[in-house]
């Protein structure tokens, strides 16, 4: 294993270790084999030097990856497999942890349900790269654990971007694991019926939020968990519920959770929709985020999660396919795309639009 300069690299070269930026996002994982993308990735974070394997350690089941998007390339990585394995672990401890939380008069054990998640950044080399394998994730259909798990994730990730203090951390990925626990006495049949609710079901849906605040609401937890649970379909205008409460008046740690609550669900399979385009929800956020969600929050967001998507592979609504290689930071849900030869800017091609991840 040696380090070299970027402006070194060749093709065929194997990175020996995990490229990360600054702010610990994955941006190559171990195993890749450099070709043109790689190295249009590398520049576009602005990674100066890797590790490479020298020639007598480059492993014989290593191909050059030209052909392979880096969401297949990350798939098939080892890191990615140990995440998805705990991830799925985590779940179920989770499921088990909360249904006996509100069957029984104990004390959530906060520190002890949020260790497992902690760990997922802490292990294994998954911290850097959480948003790039929740991304590579959207297979389940889970209205509750593994929804709150990505929650969990995603908050942990927009607190570490606003700088927030270890503590605060700890209190947001907790918060997020246990926002949903309301929907744990909701009627089965109304979280995984697959046609639209009722007016009716909507309503009774909604009172989660309540619901799962009554059940915390004696437990000796931070009040910002119990604040979270609560108020997490709160909106900066007060279009939100159950009380419409608006700015200020919502919990901090909420403000965080709305966002990557709403992020996860639509990004996600659910009973009711398949998943819905990253860039297509970014987009939303860029058209009302500002007037929905806390200002801090939205534009931490949105401005690191846009550029998690370089170098991946995405489909067009004109079936075109092609590499995302620059994020126009003026439109951030319209990036430029490579499709062959071609580069198509979707800033200036308002009726293209990326549908999905490939």
């Amino acid at each position: 294993m040696k380090l070299i300069s970027v402006d070194d690299i060749q093709q065929g070269m194997v990175l020996a270790q995990n490229v990360y930026t600054l702010d610990d996002q994955l941006v190559l994982p171990k195993g890749t084999a450099i070709d043109p993308k790689a190295i249009r990735r590398l520049h576009n974070y602005n990674i100066f030097n890797v590790f490479i394997n020298e020639d007598d350690e480059k492993p014989e089941s290593i191909k050059s990856s030209s052909e392979e998007s880096f969401g297949k390339r990350l798939k098939e990585s080892e890191e990615f497999q140990n995440f998805k394995k705990a991830l799925e672990n985590d779940a179920m401890h989770l499921e088990t942890a909360l249904k006996q939380s509100f069957t029984s008069d104990e004390a959530i054990k906060s520190q002890s349900l949020v260790a497992p998640v902690m760990m997922l950044f802490d292990q294994n080399d998954t911290g850097a790269g959480i948003m790039d394998i929740i991304h590579n994730m959207r297979g389940y259909d889970d209205a509750i654990y593994m929804h709150s798990i990505n929650v969990a994730l995603i908050s942990n990730m927009i607190a570490r971007w606003m700088r927030k203090s270890d503590d605060e951390i700890r209190i947001v990925t907790t918060a997020g694991l246990v926002h949903d626990i309301g929907k744990l006495v909701i009627p089965q049949d109304i979280l995984t019926k697959t046609t639209p609710l009722t007016a009716r079901e909507n309503e009774t849906l909604k009172t989660h939020a309540q619901l799962g605040y009554q059940l915390l609401k004696d437990k000796d937890i931070d009040q910002h968990i119990k604040n979270a649970v609560l108020m997490h379909h709160e909106r900066h205008d007060g279009s939100g519920y159950p009380f419409g409460i608006k700015g200020e008046q919502i919990d901090e740690v909420a403000r965080i959770i709305a966002v990557a609550d709403i992020y996860d669900d639509l990004t996600s399979k659910r009973a009711n929709h398949d998943p819905v385009s990253p860039f297509k929800v970014i987009g939303a956020f860029e058209a009302d985020g500002l007037i929905k969600y806390d200002a801090d929050v939205i534009l931490t967001f949105l401005s690191h999660i846009a550029n998690t998507f370089l170098a991946n592979k995405v489909r067009l609504s004109n079936n075109l396919e092609g590499e995302v290689i620059y994020i126009n930071p003026d439109n951030l849900s319209r990036p430029t795309v490579k499709c062959g030869d071609s580069f198509i800017d979707l800033s200036r091609m308002k009726d293209v639009y990326i549908t999905e991840i490939i």
